[in-house]
C-alpha cells in the first residue's frame, strides 16, 4: 500500500473487485466460491533470501496468455490498474479477450 498510496487502499485489491462483481451478478456466489486471483503480467522477482520485490513489468504490447478449460468455468477478469504505479507511464492499457468454443 505504501507504493500505491495509503489513502487509495480501497483500490488495491483485485479480489475485492471480484467480490463486488459476483455480488452484483446476483447468482448467490460468495467469497468461498472464488479462488485466489492470478496476475500474469506483474513482475515480482524472488530475492535469493526468499523475499519478494516489485520491479517494472516485462510484458510488451502483443504479449498474451492462453488458457484451456477442461470443464465449464466462470472466469472473472479485471484490468486492475494501480493508479500510482509508474508502469505504462501511469496510463494502464486495455486488455483484449478472445474466447474459442471448441465444441462447435
Amino acid at each position: 500500500m505504501v507504493r500505491y498510496d495509503l489513502s487509495k487502499g480501497h483500490m488495491h485489491a483485485c479480489r475485492q473487485s471480484f467480490m463486488k462483481g459476483i455480488q452484483q451478478w446476483g447468482r448467490g456466489l460468495e467469497k468461498r466460491d472464488i479462488t485466489s486471483n492470478i496476475n500474469f503480467f506483474m513482475n515480482v522477482p524472488i530475492t535469493p533470501e526468499g523475499g519478494l520485490t516489485f520491479a517494472d513489468g516485462v510484458s510488451d504490447a502483443g504479449k498474451y496468455v492462453e488458457l484451456r478449460a477442461e470443464m465449464d468455468v466462470l472466469m472473472v477478469i479485471s484490468n486492475c490498474p494501480q493508479l500510482n504505479n509508474p508502469c505504462n507511464g501511469y496510463n494502464p492499457t486495455p486488455v483484449r479477450i478472445l474466447i474459442w468454443d471448441t465444441n462447435v
